[in-house]
């Protein structure tokens, strides 16, 4: 059972999880409108796409759909929308007519909706928060989960959903630390260069965070654990704050008030853990976040300066 269908394979967080599939011995095929060499099996179509969906799916034990409009591109809410929500169903209904039998969904923390503006209910937020979200994006992830869900009762497939945080590509990583030290006054113990690519998306509200390899390796987790249900949603972010402000101190400018920290022993002992809790995904797939923000920027910086 180790025959996997990955969407969206090309993308920047496809090819670490091509990477880290292959390097666990799984016999992997990338579904993607875009090409990703000469030496990988690959169908080169869109997940509008129907009957191609289809026919990628005839001989595959598992799919991880990735392909998606991400958050950080420059879209209609339609094509949020259309491209999120259809080509998600259009996954599911392949797959169930090819009889895989798991499906993985890439979702978002987005869909919870979760901002400056909207604080959550308590801290750490765990998966039976509710979504509240007021952009397309965000909503069409919600939506993407409720299919999922969908799928999953009607008893032919397991559908396991991770929600990842803001994923810091090797490229953002500078930039990211460079938005931190001007919007929470961070003074970095490196020195960080003086130009570098602008960040494209706001900082996540509670900065949260996950590394690109961490996530993959969530991704993997997912296909290859025994599960109990034929549903499960989880949370595929660091156990750290991607600043160096304590937590708390950063939950207190949001707005988050003290009465909703409802694990304060967790702060005391580790005052830079995340918002987000991990318990579940670290119970049930056995996986864990390793790579420190922190980490991500010196790794960045010996590449700057090289």
């Amino acid at each position: 059972m180790n025959r996997v269908l990955l969407t969206g394979g090309s993308g920047r967080l496809g090819r670490y999880v091509h990477t880290a599939l292959v390097a666990q011995g799984f016999d992997v095929r990338n579904f993607d409108k875009v090409g990703c060499g000469s030496d990988v099996d690959q169908i080169q179509a869109d997940i509008l796409d129907r009957e191609s969906l289809q026919s990628a799916m005839a001989d595959r034990d598992m799919v991880i759909h990735l392909a998606a409009l991400d958050a950080a591109v420059s879209a209609t809410e339609q094509a949020f929308f259309e491209i999120n929500v259809q080509g998600t169903w259009n996954v599911l209904e392949a797959a169930e007519k090819t009889n895989v039998q798991r499906v993985v969904l890439c979702s978002s923390v987005a869909a919870l909706g979760i901002g400056d503006d909207i604080l959550p209910d308590y801290l750490p937020i765990d998966e039976t928060h509710p979504c509240r979200p007021r952009q397309a994006y965000g909503l069409s992830k919600q939506v993407a989960e409720t299919v999922g869900q969908c799928f999953a009762r009607r008893g032919h497939l397991e559908v396991v959903c991770l929600r990842p945080a803001f994923i810091v590509f090797p490229d953002l990583v500078i930039a990211t630390a460079q938005t931190l030290a001007r919007q929470d006054g961070i003074e970095w113990s490196c020195d960080l260069p003086q130009h570098s690519n602008a960040l494209n998306e706001p900082l996540t509200a509670t900065r949260s965070f996950i590394a690109p390899a961490d996530a993959a390796d969530g991704f993997v987790a997912a296909v290859r654990a025994e599960l109990s249900a034929s549903w499960r949603l989880y949370f595929a972010v660091a156990p750290w704050s991607m600043s160096p402000l304590p937590t708390l101190e950063r939950a207190q400018a949001m707005g988050i008030p003290a009465s909703a920290v409802q694990d304060p022993d967790r702060y005391r002992a580790d005052p830079n853990a995340s918002m987000f809790s991990t318990t579940q995904a670290e119970r049930d797939l056995g996986w864990h976040a390793r790579s420190t923000f922190e980490f991500l920027l010196a790794e960045a910086l010996k590449g700057h300066n090289a």
